[in-house]
């Protein structure tokens, strides 16, 4: 009988340790930036630090590049598992992204900036861009970005000269007049204008002449889509969840992000989150939600850059390209 108590008793015992749940293990990814760290990359610091990551179950660390090339290249090679992939730096790629879909829109407008200053070169308008020396770098896709502007406004993009700069130094080379002009995005205006103490800098920015494309996105390997959809919405939805926080909340994204890159201005990175807004929250996100993407505005999108740039190998596709279904429900609304 006391045999019997002890077997009852062990079997109890079993079913009970049985009944536990397992706690799912998070699963280590990497996300690739499309730049050194900087303010308006405050967003994904703030779902990193709040926890939205480790809600869907995954251990995130983000990584610096030297550019939306090397974004790219991060993703084809398996050095990421997500990237934030500049859609016309992916289509130019062309063979070499073949395998990249995007899953969420991140910049509804093209944030790209011609920055100059007044005086000097004072570039305001695309015939400005006539014979103009930009500085930029080798891992920088915007000089393509350039070049097609200039043929859709009607100027010749083969006067255009490129310095290579590297990133770091773009700003103080183009501050002690090193330089006319250098590429960077809309974000980058703050950190000018605190540098330029003897003129005023001026952004020549494309989209306000006529260029209505997609830029930053979220990217994956279609192979790593495949193979772990739910992991991909979930990344989606924390990324989303944390951008939704930046953008409404930019002071206390910089004293998250500081808390990250201790170098960064903390009211810089407000500034630069304002700015951001103005490219990220559009009408179409205020009633769809972060990320939405349509298939008319991506072929526009790949078709900027298939008409105007060469492109090696195999040309990209709007539908190629795009992968829908990976965006939250309910959608995150600003």
């Amino acid at each position: 009988m006391k045999f019997f108590k002890l077997c009852l008793a062990s079997c109890l015992a079993v079913v009970a340790m049985s009944s536990v749940p397992v706690l799912a293990q998070e699963k280590e990814v990497k996300f690739a930036l499309d730049f050194i760290p900087l303010g308006r990359h405050a967003p994904w610091y703030v779902a990193l630090n709040k926890g939205y990551f480790k809600e869907e179950k995954l251990n995130v660390t983000i990584l610096p590049t030297k550019g939306t090339a090397d974004a790219v290249r991060y993703l084809e090679s398996g050095l990421s598992e997500f990237a934030f992939i500049d859609i016309p730096s992916l289509v130019a790629s062309g063979s070499a992204g073949k395998s990249i879909r995007i899953v969420a829109a991140n910049y509804q407008k093209p944030p790209y900036c011609v920055f100059s200053l007044n005086p000097g070169a004072n570039v305001s308008s695309p015939k400005d861009m006539a014979g103009l020396e930009v500085g930029s770098s080798s891992a920088s896709f915007m000089p393509k970005i350039f070049a097609a502007f200039m043929k859709m406004n009607n100027v010749d993009p083969s006067t255009l000269k490129i310095v290579n700069i590297d990133g770091a130094a773009r700003v103080p080379m183009l501050v002690a007049k090193k330089v006319p002009a250098i590429d960077q995005f809309l974000m980058g205006e703050p950190s000018i204008r605190r540098a330029v103490t003897d003129a005023q800098p001026k952004c020549l920015l494309l989209g306000d002449y006529g260029l209505d494309i997609y830029s930053n996105s979220i990217g994956v390997r279609e192979d790593f889509l495949k193979a772990n959809p739910e992991m991909v919405r979930g990344f989606v939805k924390a990324a989303l969840r944390g951008w939704k926080d930046a953008l409404a909340n930019p002071e206390e994204a910089a004293r998250i992000q500081t808390q990250y890159l201790k170098a960064l201005d903390p009211q810089i990175i407000v500034d630069e989150l304002k700015i951001l807004r103005r490219i990220a929250v559009t009408q179409e996100v205020t009633d769809k939600g972060f990320g939405t993407m349509n298939l008319e505005k991506m072929k526009r999108s790949v078709d900027f850059i298939n008409n105007n740039v060469e492109v090696t190998g195999t040309k990209l596709t709007a539908e190629g390209i795009l992968a829908e279904g990976y965006l939250p429900n309910p959608a995150i609304k600003p």
